[in-house]
């Protein structure tokens, strides 16, 4: 009977992880540039005990860590000059407090001092690792599908080139056989402000069959039908859990109370 109680509550603690993943995913299913996340579960190694006889952890939570889903999202077009989005591999480089990080939000804004910055007010870098510096005279700086940001003088009719963003891309995310891919070695891991930050081995190189789009937003590649599909199912799948749990301890309940006065 101990056996069952604890069969049940290690099916729970999992997927209370995973509802957690799951709402922080339906929060963030409007922030352009957001990558969903998912759960690295036990279950494979579990099955493999479970086939060669051996006993399963069932005493241990299965949860292993998380992972992010990379995929596209889609463009949506906004019209601002200072919206950004990638089309393909790649991130934006920008500089933070901690260090250089990346991320996909390309809703950047021009701030007091000229400086192109994305919503947290942390500059977009170039490829030198500079700030870009749009001039005060220039307000609609024009940049084309490689990067390049260009101001125009409209009486001289001439273009003048600022910068260029760094886009930088980690090639261990798209290989499944790399190490990294399993939740000990993520090559980026996600922040707490969706930034995101790589592990110190990660290798990191210029982008490239990426294309800039001006006046576009990339979205969210969060389902938030889907993610609530799975909320629910998992939400039945925990109550059911639960009301095992209830059910054994009550039984247990009462063959430590009535057996004992049985004769």
């Amino acid at each position: 009977m101990i056996e069952g109680l604890f069969i049940s509550a290690s099916g729970m603690l999992p997927k209370s992880t995973r509802q957690e993943a799951i709402a922080n995913n339906l929060a963030n299913s409007e922030v352009p540039g957001f990558k969903k996340d998912n759960m690295f579960l036990r279950e494979m190694r579990e099955q493999m005990k479970r086939q060669s006889g051996d006993y399963p952890d069932w005493r241990i939570n299965r949860f292993e860590g998380v992972w992010t889903d990379h995929e596209q999202g889609a463009m949506r077009h906004t019209g601002d000059v200072f919206d950004m989005a990638i089309k393909g591999k790649g991130f934006f480089a920008v500089q933070t407090p901690e260090g250089v990080q990346y991320t996909r939000n390309g809703n950047f804004s021009k701030n007091d001092q000229g400086q192109l910055v994305n919503p947290l007010g942390y500059p977009v870098l170039d490829q030198a690792g500079a700030p870009i510096a749009i001039p005060e005279n220039y307000q609609r700086p024009e940049i084309d599908a490689s990067g390049t940001v260009r101001v125009r003088d409209e009486l001289l009719g001439e273009q003048t080139v600022i910068g260029q963003l760094q886009i930088v891309d980690f090639p261990e995310l798209y290989d499944s056989n790399a190490a990294a891919q399993t939740p000990y070695q993520t090559p980026l891991k996600k922040g707490r402000d969706g930034l995101f930050i790589p592990h110190p081995a990660t290798p990191q190189t210029p982008a490239d069959n990426f294309v800039i789009s001006q006046g576009f937003l990339e979205e969210s590649n969060v389902q938030p039908v889907l993610e609530m599909v799975k909320m629910i199912d998992i939400f039945r799948s925990y109550e059911a859990e639960q009301r095992a749990v209830q059910v054994q301890d009550s039984t247990l309940e009462r063959a430590v109370n009535d057996l004992g006065r049985v004769g």
